[in-house]
């Protein structure tokens, strides 16, 4: 049976995330594996130590009880993982789906997400952690770290969940768009919903060679149409989603090495944040 590997928090993302894994369980007829991760940390780090300013015996003192304070931090964030996994369980039934099951862990986010999707057909994940309220328009740390060391498609929830019929699908002919146009066009996730496959750039003999690649690989599909707009690509593609009224944005991710992207900037980075669509991404 196709999984569905669904990564939750104590951010407002949680919801979405699940409602969006049932709705690739449904569409897949596969199950749900939802995980949370409880990260370690240094108590003392955690909490700005400063006790190396004073005397030996209060260091000691004081580390005792960030020891004890930690302790009692972790019962706490087990507890309210075991809560976030019971309601999203619940939230799934209701929904409809009967295959479910619940991984809760310590260790890295990242790390734990990589083990975990070995048997998984998808991995959804929310665009911001628990701290999203604080942090508006601002990327999860976690999410392109994700994305990069993937080697599943990745659906990075908006904070609403709507049900989708219509998909753009970003391309500029790169092998990660391919990837991402080719799951697109066969998988039964997207099956029957109209696609508007979008290229960023001039007419050209370069850009009409992956055009009419794209429009080959759809030839069977009456619910598809391929352009190509000159401009930005960041412009385009917001253009084109409010204009078409797309409930999801499929796209190649990350096609540079993480020192390009440092110095010149990502438009997956781009897309991904400014979007208010899910976004559903491929390496």
């Amino acid at each position: 049976m196709t999984n569905i590997l669904a990564c939750i928090d104590a951010s407002l993302y949680a919801t979405s995330v699940v409602e969006h894994a049932a709705w690739a369980a449904r569409r897949l007829d596969g199950s749900v594996e939802v995980l949370h991760v409880i990260q370690r940390k240094d108590a003392v780090a955690a909490r700005h130590d400063l006790s190396g300013a004073v005397g030996l015996g209060a260091k000691s003192a004081l580390l005792e009880e960030l020891v004890r304070i930690d302790e009692s931090e972790g019962k706490l964030a087990q507890e309210k993982g075991r809560a976030l996994l019971s309601a999203a369980k619940s939230h799934l039934e209701e929904l409809g789906q009967t295959s479910i099951s619940l991984t809760h862990r310590h260790g890295g986010i990242v790390e734990t997400i990589i083990e975990r999707e070995e048997n998984a057909a998808l991995v959804v994940i929310g665009k911001r952690g628990a701290s999203a309220d604080f942090a508006k328009g601002h990327l999860g740390s976690k999410v392109e770290r994700v994305v990069r060391q993937s080697i599943r498609p990745v659906l990075v929830a908006s904070q609403a969940y709507a049900e989708p019929n219509t998909i753009l699908v970003a391309f500029d002919g790169g092998a990660s768009a391919r990837k991402a146009l080719t799951f697109a066009a066969t998988s039964p996730l997207l099956s029957g919903l109209r696609l508007h496959v979008v290229m960023a750039g001039r007419e050209d003999q370069a850009h009409a060679i992956h055009l009419n690649w794209a429009r080959e690989l759809l030839a069977m599909r009456e619910d598809s149409h391929v352009t190509i707009i000159d401009g930005k690509p960041e412009e385009v593609i917001a253009s084109q989603i409010a204009m078409t009224g797309a409930h999801m944005l499929v796209m190649g991710a990350y096609g540079h090495s993480p020192l390009r992207t440092m110095i010149v900037g990502s438009t997956t980075t781009e897309m991904v944040r400014s979007c208010s669509v899910p976004v559903l991404l491929f390496r």
